[in-house]
């Protein structure tokens, strides 16, 4: 994942596809580029898959905690080789598709998942290009359990296991406020093993079972990802609940309570990012703020730049 790529790398930095393939070696990570098909690897040296900051910190034995702030340049995918004995990754910007098995989720601004896997169950994630991704990363090692924290919980936890859970706002804004600030060391470090001790407190679950979560039938399952890949293949169209509640066969309410518990997002949030992303990759390209607005959906430029500016941090006219 884009969060365990590199050594600390406290500047701006780009990361080719050479670079990924090194990074996934040492990390026990597989990584695909569509865009790139099967280029052969002596040919890869160049071009750039995301640009930006990777920071790593050991904060304990056993205790990573990895932040990253960069720009996602070329659509790429990761699968896990290796045991998590727990992993929680948090998004402060941006969105990353993850699944476990038979669990999906998306992960939005504000939102956090908590996994555990191992060899046979890799863990997928798929980073899309246009956007900037801001995201921190807890790992858990076994070794861990040595320094004292209070880990009892975490042993009972099944072997593999993924639960989407959302971020606190007061823990959130504390994220925020870490990963924007010039702390120096060791104080910066004191602070982010602190946030890290109350992302365990918040992503670990207590007593002896994981969060229940309603199991879906394979083919509810089906026709919500339907649902997603519509959203996602005509996000410019009119959508409502309505004509998205009869294309899955459910009622509004259930594909509204179902998608939300499925992809850790609503409907219209999920489709309101695919719309921003894919308006980012339009302005890349040179179209005026109007056209890009128009191709996505939006109807009024004001309230496409007003929504844009909320999710990058910038109005649109700045990307040309």
């Amino acid at each position: 994942m884009t969060q365990m790529l590199s050594s600390i790398q406290p500047a701006q930095h780009s990361y080719s596809v050479s670079d990924f393939l090194d990074f996934g070696q040492h990390y026990g990570i597989d990584y695909r580029f569509p865009m790139f098909g099967s280029t052969p690897r002596h040919a890869l040296a160049q071009p750039a898959v995301v640009r930006g900051r990777v920071e790593e910190y050991d904060l304990r034995p056993g205790l990573r905690l990895t932040c990253s702030d960069i720009d996602v340049l070329q659509h790429y995918e990761s699968t896990s080789r290796q045991q998590a004995w727990l992993l929680i990754v948090v998004i402060l910007e941006g969105t990353v598709q993850i699944r476990l098995g038979d669990d999906a989720v998306t992960l939005t601004q504000g939102s956090a998942v908590s996994a555990r896997f191992d060899e046979r169950h890799a863990l997928r994630a798929c980073q899309a290009s246009g956007q900037r991704l801001r995201t921190l990363t807890l790992s858990l090692g076994q070794d861990a359990m040595a320094t004292g924290l209070p880990l009892d919980a975490a042993l009972t936890l099944p072997r593999v296991w993924l639960h989407p859970w959302q971020l606190p706002g007061s823990l959130n804004s504390a994220l925020e406020d870490a990963s924007a600030g010039a702390w120096p060391m060791p104080q910066r470090q004191w602070l982010l093993e602190g946030l890290a001790l109350q992302l365990l407190a918040h992503g670990l679950p207590q007593g002896s079972a994981c969060p229940a979560r309603t199991p879906l039938a394979p083919q509810e399952r089906q026709r919500l990802e339907a649902v997603r890949r519509l959203l996602d293949d005509t996000p410019a169209q009119p959508h409502t609940l309505q004509s998205l509640a009869e294309q899955a066969a459910m009622s509004p309410s259930s594909l509204r309570q179902k998608f939300q518990a499925t992809y850790a997002q609503s409907i219209f949030d999920y489709l309101r990012d695919r719309r921003l992303a894919l308006a980012h990759d339009y302005l890349r390209q040179g179209y005026s703020v109007q056209q890009a607005a128009h191709f996505v959906g939006y109807r009024h430029a004001t309230n496409f730049t007003t929504a844009f500016k909320r999710r990058y941090g910038v109005v649109p006219s700045a990307l040309y």
